[in-house]
């Protein structure tokens, strides 16, 4: 029999060595309390104290235990000290002073001052979301790193000490751990709204990407104060795709774009689309809010009155964010961006300066010492694309009738007729010719009188016109004067006389009609439409047209790496369609469709290589230099302007005068 104690008044006050002072939190089965040690009273503890006496529920409450055991993280809640205080199971934790995420009161509108406490309101300033979300992503990745997947990351389990501006993950009770799982088949767990979708169904389909995913919804909470769905999914949904998200602005929050983009990223419908860690998220929105947060920290000082001097800019910026990536956050392969964008934050001004010196010792008639030289304006990182279309064309043409006598008056069950398009073919598997054949449009049997002899199963005879006989001539031999025919004298007889004579008609045997042979006589006839179908491939590229930028160079040196790849049968996708290169290759392919022709399948490839351009000077006032650095092997092409020119008119004049010396010593000696 299960016992489930819930009422806080039966418990005793006294567990182990620590004494409970209230209560400050609740759970499903169980309550957590602010305790202190009995003997040294400043040492205060959680004590969390589990009501249900079922056995499942005593177990998993000792999984917890039992994982919060292994967990040393400085954003992990510490595990103290477990025990029983018969009947009931308990585990004290280090007390963290503060609420939960879930508890933080909201705002009802952003505030006028800057009096309010930091951290103590939703939504979150940029600043402290961002710091907080470092710190969860910092212990989440721990807790990865020892195979363990919290499954149930949410504002709720998420605590926040304003005062020091420290987040704690808390609550590992439905943990994933490998080495004792107690998951039944079927199960699901989690806060509704934050649950991973492989899970919606399951609980134990639950990766660390699944931590990942909740992770994303945690972060828009902290930016909003609330969930970013249109519609709050459910335990037991079945996600056919991604549910409606809200951005940030929608939410009433202005924040950079990219911000938007990590969110979605990290949201991602399929699980390896999203950030492969927690550190990568928290780095990319670092960058991201960087300037925010320092615009912000401009307006806070100039309200208080207070002068501050500003520092310059740093000269570097993001990746910038462009259509590709606006239009399939979520669907791009997400290794080969995070390379990118980590590749862009390795080129820092020291790293630049080595692959400047480097580029100049390559050759000796380019300006020495040049990363020495260089002083940086700016450093713009951008990613080139390469688009690869490959359109399966379907034609479907008439092909007129075809009919047979109605000799086994087959039953004809009555259908709709439907339309060419309507009809069902094989579907399309691979980008191959087909030539097809021909094929009966459904619902289009009808049975016709025989248009060759309307319904009467004979034709009349076009011999006798139907009246059965016919005149023939005969030709038949005259005699002479006074002579039978035949006989001697012959010499004087006249020609032939024809004559004519009826007869019965030949053709028809006498009837007067012939059976028809298109119903077989049998006055009827069924007609079918038919239709003739085929297929063709077209393949088309493209690729972005960068001003200052030799793509054709850049792609036979630099490897592009796959970021992108899509099959759709039967429509195009509509954020296709949002990237301009690739809308124009269908634009152009469209145009050259007639109404017999459509799209049946569509298959894009998206290819990128990074790009990194940098602005600076040599030290010359107003004379600046632009130069490209190329791919994560990060090439820089000749630039005639970066030569020693001193060094090679130096060499020409040498050139010259050796040349000279010669001419003259050929001439002496002649």
């Amino acid at each position: 029999m299960t016992t489930n104690l819930s009422s806080s008044t039966s418990l005793p006050r006294i567990f182990g060595q620590y004494e409970i002072e209230q209560r400050i939190g609740r759970g499903e089965s169980s309550r957590v309390f602010l305790a202190h040690h009995r003997r040294i009273r400043e040492h205060k503890v959680a004590l969390k104290v589990l009501l249900s006496q079922e056995a499942a529920r005593i177990q998993r409450f000792e999984q917890e235990a039992s994982i919060a055991a292994r967990l040393r993280h400085p954003h992990i809640s510490r595990l103290i000290d477990y025990g029983v205080q018969n009947p009931f199971h308990y585990a004290v934790f280090e007390y963290i002073h503060g609420s939960s995420l879930r508890d933080l009161p909201k705002l009802p509108s952003p505030p006028k001052t800057n009096t309010l406490p930091k951290g103590s309101y939703l939504p979150l300033p940029p600043e402290l979301a961002l710091r907080y979300f470092q710190q969860i992503a910092a212990a989440l990745d721990y807790a990865h790193s020892l195979d363990i997947v919290h499954r149930d990351l949410a504002p709720g389990n998420i605590l926040i000490d304003p005062d020091a501006e420290k987040a704690y993950l808390i609550d590992f009770g439905i943990a994933r751990d490998p080495d004792q799982s107690l998951t039944s088949t079927g199960m699901i767990m989690g806060t509704p709204g934050f649950i991973a979708p492989e899970c919606m169904r399951e609980a134990q389909k639950a990766t660390h990407l699944s931590d990942i995913f909740s992770l994303g919804v945690v972060l828009f909470y902290m930016l909003t104060g609330e969930e970013p769905w249109v519609e709050k999914p459910k335990p037991g949904d079945s996600w056919v795709e991604l549910p409606p998200i809200r951005s940030l602005a929608e939410a009433g929050q202005k924040l950079p774009e990219e911000v938007d983009r990590i969110i979605r990223t990290l949201l991602a419908w399929e699980p390896h689309h999203r950030y492969a860690s927690a550190s990568a998220a928290a780095a990319d929105l670092e960058a991201a809010l960087a300037p925010h947060v320092v615009q912000t920290q401009v307006v806070t000082l100039e309200s208080a009155n207070i002068a501050q001097p500003v520092s310059q800019p740093k000269p570097f910026t993001l990746i910038k964010s462009n259509e590709v990536e606006r239009a399939l956050t979520g669907a791009l392969f997400h290794e080969p961006i995070e390379r990118a964008q980590q590749r862009a934050r390795m080129l820092n001004a020291t790293h630049i300066s080595q692959l400047l010196d480097q580029w100049a010792q390559e050759r000796p008639l380019r300006l020495p010492l040049l990363g020495r030289l260089a002083r940086l304006h700016n450093v713009q990182h951008s990613n080139v694309f390469f688009f690869h279309l490959q359109l399966l064309i379907e034609q479907r043409r008439d092909a007129g009738m075809e009919e047979e006598p109605d000799t086994q008056q087959k039953e004809l069950p009555p259908h709709r007729e439907l339309e060419r398009w309507q009809i069902a073919l094989p579907p399309p598997k691979e980008f191959q010719e087909q030539m097809g054949s021909r094929l009966v449009v459904p619902g289009s049997e009808q049975v016709v009188n025989c248009p060759a002899c309307k319904g009467q199963g004979v034709i009349t005879c076009s011999t006798c016109k139907g009246t059965r006989r016919v005149t023939v001539t005969e030709q038949s031999e005259s005699t002479a004067a006074g002579q039978p025919a035949g006989s001697p004298g012959g010499a004087g007889a006249s020609p032939p006389v024809a004559r004519q004579r009826v007869i019965a008609c030949t053709q028809c045997n006498g009837r007067g009609s012939i059976p028809c042979k298109r119903c077989d006589s049998f006055g009827r006839v069924v007609q079918r439409k038919l239709i003739e179908w085929s297929r063709r491939v077209v393949r088309d590229e493209a690729q972005n047209d960068l001003p200052d930028v030799d793509e054709t160079w850049l792609r036979r040196t630099c490897k592009a790496e796959l970021v992108y790849k899509h099959r759709v049968v039967g429509r195009i996708p509509p954020e296709w369609l949002q990237i301009t290169e690739v809308k124009a290759m269908i634009d152009r392919q469209r145009q050259a469709l007639d109404n017999d022709s459509r799209i049946v399948m569509a298959e894009l490839q998206i290819h990128f290589i990074p790009l990194t351009e940098i602005k600076f000077d040599l030290g010359r006032q107003g004379q600046e230099y632009q130069l490209a650095i190329y791919g994560f092997e990060n090439l820089i092409p000749p630039d005639w302007r970066l030569l020693h020119w001193e060094r090679i008119l130096f060499s020409a004049g040498i050139g010259v005068l050796s040349l000279f010396l010669i001419i003259s010593l050929i001439f002496l000696t002649l």
